[in-house]
Parts: structure tokens; C-alpha cells; sequence
């Protein structure tokens, strides 16, 4: 669905309500006002959704959403914690969990978190930011439901280049698959139900990241490069040195797990099949092994890592699609596996939809505080854009986001608009 105008007034009336327990507690009624606004701004059509453009289309001075955004020290966790609920009423039952990250090109090197480091956004490293989002999808729809910025450590290192943006001083480095892991924690803690993880080979290769998943009594099936983890078809024997396990001496070498998979004689492919978006019908096959790796015991396990791997492979084609580490608390099925598979993509929709038409990545302040108070005011926008689709389906049967009376203070800006809008008209 593309966000336009005639959707936005179709949907302004329903605003007030949807809005009003997302906000409820950010505190004095000047703070409600700003988010209402700032939303407004991204929700409204126009080319760019930095400050001075969009406080021009709201009839403001750009003073006040600077104000609100940039300075106000209102704390964004508050608006994570209503937002996680509604995101689980608006996508239950849960497919999946998706970690990513998305990344924006900046010029110079005085905002926040800013390096020269890989950007999805065009495929290589280039000079932006990076931050790591955590999101549940239905198999259709993924809405995020924690976001935090990455912070190289060229900045952690640099303490007075941190108070400089506003970086608080009790954060540390993190690696990606770390902050993945709070942002995780977060929600679990918020009461977002549990359901597999889907991430990249950043993640799937992370064995930190895997181990912490099954701490949580994570189910998992994330991408891998076959080429980069090793290990055994059959358990090996180990054997204690001092205070660690290690594999037992004259063991055979581990293999890589692309070699191990093509050194199997005996796997059943099983042909698969689905229909795209665009009503395309598309064809592969699937075949799992279990796996044995090396590398819980360096991390201070007592035994291998015991590890599903999947290979999506179409008939014909010279390689393999992907490969994929999973932990499952079933045995595979070729249905699942094939969701689990597609599923990742869908926070795709999120980052394009958002992108394109909600200016996530157009935020041009440099510290960390605006940085994340835009970043929860776009999911914001997002997750309104998600609900009026939502309620769209014939199937869809409840109201969501409206368990708190309408904010007046909120209702008053929205009726403001409207007015300012049908006067421009």
C-alpha cells in the first residue's frame, strides 16, 4: 500500500485516537503536542521530512519541532513500551522475529555514530550511519519494535567526541549482534511473545549471538556464509585440558559446512514453491543435515554446538541460494522452513516504505538524543501507515490503539491541521 495524501485524510480523523496511548507518557502537554506534530510532518506528502520543510507544511516555526526533537529531554523508551503491545495486536499470531540493519549516507564527520563502514543502502562502506533494528513480521507485515544506533569504535574510543553529540556516558561499545541481543531483551521483558529469529550472516556466524538466543529459549534461522564455519557431519570425541574442552587429539579436521553439506550422499530435497507479492510463482528446493560445530567449545562449552543446517537451492542454478543455522525446538518441515526462509525480507518493505515516504533517513541533526527521537517518531508514522492496512483486510476484526481516550491536547493539534489543509486547498 502507497502512503498518500487522500489516505492521510481519509485516516486524520482516527489519528487522535490511535496516537493518544503512544504518547500519554512523554509528560507535559507541550511534549504530546510535539510528537503529534512531528508525526503529522512525516505523515504528510512532501519531498523532504527534515525540520524546516515540514514545519513549513504544518504552519509552525521550525523552532518548536527542533525543540521537541533535538533538545527536549524526553526518553524514548517510554514510547518503545507502548508501541511493542499494539505492534503484537496488530501482528498476531508472530512468524518471526527479524534482526537488521539499515544505513544512511552523511556527509562530514560530526553526527552521531558517523564512520566510513559497509551502508546497505548502496552496497559498500561509505561515509554514514548505522543503526540496528529488531522487528516481528506475520509473514506479511514486519513493524519494528526496538532500533538503536551502532556506534563504531572510533567513537567509544573518543570520549569527547561522544559528550560532544550527547552520547551518555554509560554507553559502551556494542557490536551489532549485542545491541540486537538488548533490543531483544527489551521486547521480551515489554511482553512481545517469542518466535524464531531471522538475521544475515552478520548474525548467523556470530556464535555469541546464537548462544545468548538459546539462553532466551530463542528459536533461530539465520543466513550464514558456508564457506566462513566449520565443523563435523557426526559428533567427535572431545577431552578435557585443564579447565576446557577440547577436541580429542587424531579427531579428522572439521570441514567447512559448504563441503560438508556437498559430501552428503543422502539428503532428501524437497520441492517448494510460493507466490510473490506480485503474484509471481516461484520454485526451489530445501534439504536440512545436523551439524556439529567447534566453536561453543572456545566460548567455554562442555560440548559441540549441535546446529540444524538448511540449504536453499533451485533446481539448476550452479550454486546455492543461501545457507541457513537453525535451531528449532521441531524437527524441520519444508513449510516452515520456506516461511522462516522468506520472512527476513519483509522489514525490507518496512525500511523502503519508510524511506520513501516517512524521511527515517532524513534526519539532519547530529546528536544522539534527536537521533533516536526521530528514529521512534518514524516507527511511529510506520506503525499508524500499518494499522490503516491492518484494518483494511476484510479479516481484520479489532480496533487497535484504542484503549486510552483521545488526548485533547492532541485532538486539538489534529483538528488544526485539518483545518490548515482544507484552507490550502
Amino acid at each position: 500500500m502507497a502512503w498518500n495524501e487522500t489516505l492521510w485524510e481519509q485516516s486524520a480523523q482516527r489519528f487522535p485516537t490511535f496516537l493518544s496511548p503512544l504518547v500519554q507518557n512523554l509528560g507535559r502537554s507541550e511534549r504530546r503536542v510535539g510528537a503529534t506534530l512531528y508525526v503529522e510532518g512525516l505523515l504528510l506528502p512532501g519531498q523532504r521530512k527534515s525540520i524546516e520543510p515540514m514545519a513549513e507544511r504544518l504552519g509552525v516555526e521550525a523552532q518548536k519541532l527542533q525543540q521537541f526533537i533535538a533538545d527536549s529531554p524526553w526518553d524514548e523508551s517510554v514510547i518503545w513500551k507502548a508501541i511493542r503491545p499494539l505492534a503484537l495486536d496488530c501482528l498476531e499470531p508472530l512468524e518471526a522475529w527479524i534482526v537488521e540493519e539499515t544505513g544512511w549516507l552523511k556527509q562530514g564527520t560530526h553526527s552521531v555514530g558517523v564512520a566510513h563502514q559497509y551502508c546497505g543502502a548502496v552496497g559498500k562502506s561509505a561515509n554514514c550511519q548505522v543503526n540496528v533494528q529488531v522487528a516481528i513480521t506475520d509473514g506479511v507485515v514486519a513493524v519494528p519494535v526496538g532500533a538503536r544506533l551502532y556506534l563504531p569504535e572510533s567513537w567509544t574510543q573518543d570520549r569527547a567526541r561522544c559528550r560532544e553529540a550527547g552520547v551518555p556516558d554509560e554507553v559502551a561499545f556494542a557490536t551489532k549482534p549485542q545491541i540486537a541481543i538488548n533490543l531483544i531483551q527489551e521486547a521480551l521483558a515489554d511482553g512481545v511473545v517469542r518466535a524464531p529469529v531471522l538475521g544475515d550472516n552478520a548474525y548467523g556466524i556470530n556464535g555469541e549471538f546464537r548462544d545468548e538466543l538459546r539462553r532466551l529459549g530463542l528459536e533461530f534461522f539465520l543466513q550464514v556464509d558456508a564457506d566462513q564455519l566449520n565443523g563435523w557431519a557426526q559428533p567427535v570425541a572431545l577431552e578435557k585440558k585443564r579447565t576446557r574442552w577440547q577436541v580429542a587429539e587424531n579427531t579428522p579436521p572439521a570441514s567447512t559446512l559448504k563441503k560438508l553439506f556437498a559430501a552428503q550422499k543422502s539428503l532428501k530435497w524437497q520441492a517448494c514453491s510460493w507466490k510473490t507479492a506480485q503474484g509471481e510463482k516461484r520454485h526451489t528446493r530445501l534439504a536440512w543435515m545436523r551439524v556439529y560445530l567447534p566453536g561453543a567449545l572456545e566460548r567455554g562449552a562442555d560440548s559441540l554446538e549441535e546446529v540444524w543446517l538448511g540449504v536453499d537451492w533451485p533446481e539448476g542454478d550452479v550454486e546455492a541460494y543461501h545457507y541457513y543455522l537453525a535451531q528449532l525446538h521441531r524437527e524441520p518441515t519444508v513449510a516452515r522452513c520456506l516461511r522462516l526462509s522468506r520472512s527476513r525480507w519483509n522489514i525490507e518493505q518496512y525500511f523502503q516504505r519508510a524511506k520513501d515516504d516517512l524521511g527515517l533517513d532524513h534526519f539532519e541533526g547530529r546528536g544522539w538524543r534527536g537521533f533516536h527521537h526521530h528514529l521512534i517518531m518514524a516507527v511511529l508514522a510506520y506503525l499508524f501507515v500499518a494499522v490503516v492496512f491492518a484494518s483494511a483486510k476484510k479479516y481484520f476484526w479489532c480496533d487497535v490503539g484504542t484503549s486510552v481516550e483521545p488526548d485533547a491536547s492532541v485532538a486539538a493539534e489534529v483538528g488544526r491541521l485539518l483545518l490548515l489543509l482544507r484552507q490550502k486547498v
